[in-house]
């Protein structure tokens, strides 16, 4: 079996232990004892795909190693769950041995692996008292501005230590510097104020050793997700037409200096990107604005030198474009970034077409995201494509290239695909994807194969055959006593169709088949198929 690469291992297994409840596990391990988990597979080198047996229902399960936020499982729970634990024991227990599943079960029951943030006397202290001294900038200039929250506060990241509650005082003292200001102009100081303190956290985060490095990036993520939503709150409230000048330079000023750090080529901590496109979406509707902004990235694009984010540049051209409907343009720039990382921005890009009704800038995005998505196989890539694919499945029935999408991403792509044939009322293709991929009536929502049954009986017949035949061949007699109660209900649907030759042609065949199999005879003849 294929292994996920050790790090990436130690890394899912923090984020199950930081995520699923101790109680979880235990009944996630309780699945692995009793051999609920099916056909664990590792695709595209950092994601677990399994199969699991729940109370009636199959489970699907993806972890993603790499990124856990990503991790899916279809039990009505929708987050980490016992189904996701049991899914990685059985890996543990086929990669390695039982031993070590075991071992993993051990460790994710110790909560001292878990990161608990420290809420030191810092987190309680005011900060303002500390910074006294330094008088406020007497202009609206934003760079005398953000000298002084360097001079005030630009070693407070060096506090953080274990959390980013040093810096909630620092943003509060920010904002209320600009208390008094005209609202327009507040905005924008207030966005300033927020990209400083993240920038302070980006900086903190480097005092973090290797070992519990991961633990601090989602304790910072998590804490200055309020301080990034107001930052995108107040971006929305721009409005560039009725700008004066000192209101202008200050978004150019908030633009470089979340273009600054977005422009860096090592990995950083908060996406930069998107702040600085926040304000060039808003700003972009001022056409000398947009044509300036994309003539100063097309340079960057073409110098050399010093070393770049050229996914950041090309991105931010493509989205240039994009604002004003040169599609084409902006796909051809995307194609020069790498795909991981921008495709938190073709998705929206593709959704807003489609909701758009633009048809055929839509097909562009979607031709753009396929040739992606279909060599890299990677779970939480293909769930955004096959959300797209259903939705524009749903508007545009007779349109075969969506279905062709997601039948192409099989088997990666079943859990939405059958859901979607399901809800669709497409039972005969819904039918030959439990068919083709091995899932057996039994293995399904009651209810669904009872819905199915009544509005098109007839498609059920293979399925039902298939899972004749794989009873049979467990060569035991609980899989004897299965095949049988398979084979009544099969019965039944050949009766409801009128097809009592068919049926007993079909079963006289299966019992002259298997008719060395005493115990299967002996079960066939319980159930009265044999007199």
């Amino acid at each position: 079996m294929l292994k996920l690469d050790k790090s990436l291992e130690r890394t899912l297994e923090a984020s199950l232990r930081e995520n699923v409840t101790e109680a979880a596990v235990e009944r996630g391990w309780n699945y692995y004892l009793n051999d609920r988990v099916m056909g664990v597979k590792l695709l595209s080198g950092d994601t677990l795909f399994a199969s699991v047996r729940g109370s009636g229902e199959m489970y699907m399960v993806s972890l993603d190693a790499g990124q856990f936020k990503y991790s899916k499982c279809t039990c009505p729970v929708g987050g980490p769950c016992k189904h996701m634990a049991a899914a990685y024991f059985t890996y543990l227990a086929a990669a390695y041995s039982s031993e070590a599943a075991e071992e993993a079960h051990s460790r994710m029951l110790i909560s001292n692996g878990r990161f608990e943030p420290e809420f030191g006397s810092d987190a309680g202290t005011p900060q303002a008292a500390s910074f006294a001294g330094q008088a406020k900038p007497e202009t609206n200039d934003p760079a005398g501005w953000l000298d002084w929250m360097e001079g005030k506060h630009g070693d407070v990241w060096k506090k953080c230590h274990h959390s980013l509650h040093a810096l909630q005082p620092v943003l509060q003292t920010l904002k209320g510097a600009a208390r008094d200001w005209d609202k327009p102009l507040q905005r924008l100081h207030w966005m300033l104020s927020v990209a400083f303190v993240l920038n302070q956290a980006e900086k903190a985060i480097h005092l973090a050793d290797t070992f519990s490095r991961y633990y601090h990036e989602m304790s910072f993520i998590r804490m200055a997700e309020p301080w990034v939503e107001h930052y995108y709150t107040l971006s929305l409230e721009l409005e560039p037409a009725e700008m004066g000048a000192d209101e202008l330079a200050w978004a150019d000023f908030v633009k470089e200096y979340a273009k600054s750090r977005a422009v860096r080529p090592e990995r950083m901590l908060f996406e930069w990107t998107y702040l600085y496109m926040a304000v060039c979406e808003r700003m972009s509707e001022l056409p000398e604005w947009r044509e300036r902004e994309l003539a100063a990235m097309e340079l960057e694009a073409a110098g050399e030198g010093q070393e770049k984010n050229k996914t950041f540049i090309h991105t931010v051209i493509a989205m240039l474009h994009y604002f004003v409907r040169e599609d084409r343009e902006a796909i051809r720039h995307l194609e020069q970034a790498e795909f991981e990382r921008i495709q938190s921005v073709a998705y929206p890009c593709a959704s807003q077409r489609l909701e758009a009704g633009d048809w055929d800038a839509f097909g562009q995005w979607m031709a753009f995201l396929y040739r992606h998505v279909l060599p890299c196989r990677n779970s939480r890539q293909i769930a955004s494509f096959v959300t797209l694919c259903r939705r524009a499945d749903m508007e545009q029935p007779d349109n075969e290239r969506w279905s062709r999408y997601m039948t192409d991403l099989l088997p990666y792509s079943y859990s939405e695909l059958s859901e979607h044939w399901f809800q669709t009322e497409k039972y005969g293709d819904w039918a030959d994807l439990q068919l083709l991929l091995g899932v057996r009536p039994d293995d399904l929502d009651i209810q669904d194969v009872k819905q199915v049954t009544k509005a098109d009986p007839a498609c059920l017949i293979p399925l039902y055959h298939q899972s004749v035949e794989e009873w049979i061949a467990a060569r035991n007699r609980q899989g004897y006593r299965m095949a049988v109660k398979q084979l009544k209900k099969l019965e039944r649907i050949y009766k409801t169709l009128k097809k009592t030759g068919v049926w007993d042609r079909y079963l006289h065949g299966l019992i002259r088949k298997h008719g060395r199999l005493r115990a299967l005879q002996e079960e066939l003849r319980k159930g009265k198929f044999i007199s």
